[in-house]
């Protein structure tokens, strides 16, 4: 039989799977034009299911997929409170913080449509988005069964560090996409031909993205290989960092890809995968911490290794 601690293990990270997926779906809406797919709200052209054009059906998708990350996300609180309420409080808390960042999400993306995609309000909506994802994982991983952590408190401090320098990273993309700056500068890795340093106008962004994901790239390469060689039997962090290089990697080709040859599909999957690595980065950082239960009973925790 399994415990309530282990299920809500499990009803954590499937909640953060679908928060995941609502952001990917997100990119997908933006990249695609598909923001007015649905031009009401919360209805879709005046319907609870949308028409039979490719637009309204992905924007649809992304609000239903939204809607399910909700439910869950309310059924991640309730359980919270009633299973970690005493033995880890922190967990309890994180995911009510998640709850109150999907609210505000679901405001703001009222506010995105009505406003017909004003360009700062779909910043702040990615933004929150990331930070209640942020949330989510931290719940997950916190709620985990109990761990010294990394005992080195500088690496801790730089990974942390590396977390809120990928955040950055994505707004700095998102102001990219929001200015439509890609649409003038079709070379990779510079403007021009590709070797050309342009500020000009609206690729000051993509110069600031580019210059960010050199900077920021390099930092989260280094705190990553370093959790892959020092880290890595510490509760699965060499799997988690060593699988984010490898996203990091390919979300580079990516980037490359999206800047010289456009397309919803290399604009997608550049908005996902980015999604991913501010996820495993931010894994990392919150494997680093030490989990212990309040009041820690070995029966207890023996049991729940068992049925984690």
């Amino acid at each position: 039989m399994v415990s309530g601690v282990a299920l809500f293990r499990r009803l954590a990270v499937v909640t953060a799977v679908f928060a995941y997926l609502q952001i990917a779906l997100g990119g997908l809406v933006r990249v695609s034009g598909s923001g007015l797919g649905c031009p009401d709200w919360p209805l879709c052209n005046g319907r609870p299911y949308p028409p039979a054009n490719l637009h309204s059906i992905i924007e649809y998708s992304h609000r239903t997929v939204g809607a399910v990350t909700v439910v869950l996300i309310i059924a991640t609180v309730v359980m919270a409170w009633i299973v970690f309420r005493r033995r880890r409080p922190r967990v309890a808390w994180l995911a009510t913080a998640s709850l109150i960042g999907v609210a505000g999400e679901a405001i703001l993306g009222g506010l995105v449509v009505r406003s017909d995609l004003a360009p700062w309000l779909v910043l702040v909506h990615l933004g929150l988005a990331m930070i209640t994802l942020g949330f989510l994982l931290a719940t997950a991983v916190m709620a985990k069964p109990p761990s010294s952590g990394v005992p080195d408190p500088m690496f801790r401090r730089l990974a942390a560090v590396a977390s809120a320098a990928t955040y950055l990273l994505l707004l700095t993309g998102s102001t990219v996409v929001a200015s439509e700056a890609g649409n003038s500068c079709k070379s990779w890795p510079l403007c021009g031909n590709g070797f050309a340093f342009d500020f000009a106008g609206v690729n000051a962004f993509t110069m600031l993205h580019r210059g960010s994901v050199l900077v920021v790239g390099l930092l989260l390469l280094h705190v990553l290989s370093t959790a892959v060689r020092r880290w890595r039997n510490v509760d699965g962090m060499g799997m988690v960092a060593g699988t984010t290089i490898v996203v990091f990697v390919l979300q580079v080709a990516v980037g490359a890809g999206s800047a010289i040859a456009g397309g919803v599909f290399f604009d997608g999957l550049h908005v996902a995968l980015a999604t991913l690595i501010w996820a495993g980065v931010l894994g990392t950082a919150l494997l680093t911490l030490p989990r212990a239960d309040s009041e820690p009973e070995l029966s207890n925790l023996a049991a729940d290794r068992r049925t984690a």
